[in-house]
């Protein structure tokens, strides 16, 4: 289980609650629990593998906070959709070094799971969409982060 630096800390749930109400989402449990235990922040390992695709880095995964700022939930959910709207019901709950941001489905048979969006446009399916499933569930996502092995670069494809 990866560790977090620069968390903000365990939000309360009425905390968790409000954010929910204000992005106008229902949150999966397990990414409502990380809320309220970790909050977000950098972890440690960071590497999980994007299939089809190769390795990647999760620089930050995002947090609730009382203002708005880098790495808040709401924040980072507004600077997401400043270039190009999202498509319903998706949330923005972390990125890589890159810039690429990581999806939470929260609606219909996809809600929970993550995606990983290329927005740099490097890596471009043959139908040009930009946009991977990498988890099931949250919780299936942070516990996908591994060490990147010695003898590779990491974030390397």
């Amino acid at each position: 289980m990866p560790t977090f630096s620069r968390s903000y800390g365990p939000a309360s749930a009425a905390t968790v609650n409000a954010a929910e109400k204000r992005l106008g989402v229902k949150l999966p449990a397990d990414y409502k629990r990380f809320l309220r235990t970790t909050n977000g922040g950098c972890p440690e390992p960071q590497e999980f593998v994007v299939p089809d695709r190769g390795p990647a880095l999760a620089a930050i995964l995002y947090g609730v906070r009382g203002e708005r700022t880098h790495a808040d939930l709401e924040y980072e959910q507004e600077q997401a959709t400043l270039w190009e709207p999202l498509p319903p019901g998706f949330l923005a709950v972390g990125h890589d070094p890159g810039g690429n941001t990581f999806l939470l489905a929260t609606l219909g048979a996809d809600a929970g799971r993550v995606y990983f969006w290329d927005r740099n446009g490097l890596w471009v399916r043959e139908d040009r969409r930009n946009t991977f499933p990498v988890a099931a569930s949250f919780t299936a996502f942070v516990g996908s982060l591994r060490a990147s092995p010695p003898d590779a670069e990491p974030g390397s494809v």
